[in-house]
């Protein structure tokens, strides 16, 4: 009975410094960050093409969400972030106001798409604003993805 409760409050010990690890890493961070961007933007997209059925509360809630990305982008690239597991160039920091500006940017347009969007042909035009604004940062200041 004693080991299994070491045990436990090992496991429970590295658990936990895995998630304090994530929220101190700023790396791990900004790629859980780009990730929900990405899955924001596959519901937006499913339902801008009728794969799923409008729903103004599930639309609002993403736009609200890329909004807050946006808005917690910079901090996320720290001078000490360079280096280690990471897609982002070094152009970032070299050109840090304007990446600034670019993710600023993002969370504002997406804050304007929630008052715009109504339908799905209104979320499709608001999407293609956004989508400039990920593809425009993505080809200036992330490494080439394999295709």
């Amino acid at each position: 009975m004693r080991k299994t409760i070491v045990a436990l409050v090992g496991v429970a010990l590295m658990a936990g410094t895995a998630v304090v690890a994530q929220q101190t890493d700023p790396i791990r961070q900004r790629q859980a960050l780009m990730k929900n961007n990405q899955e924001q933007l596959r519901t937006l997209t499913g339902i801008a093409r009728g794969q799923a059925a409008f729903d103004a509360a599930v639309v609002r809630t993403a736009l609200q969400r890329l909004e807050q990305n946006g808005a917690q982008t910079p901090p996320l690239f720290p001078p000490n972030s360079q280096t280690g597991e990471t897609n982002a160039l070094p152009v970032i920091w070299q050109q840090k106001t304007d990446f600034d500006a670019r993710a600023m940017k993002l969370s504002q347009d997406a804050r304007a798409a929630q008052s715009r969007v109504t339908n799905p042909a209104t979320l499709q035009a608001e999407l293609q604003v956004i989508g400039q604004n990920c593809g425009g940062c993505h080809q200036v200041y992330r490494k080439p993805q394999p295709q």
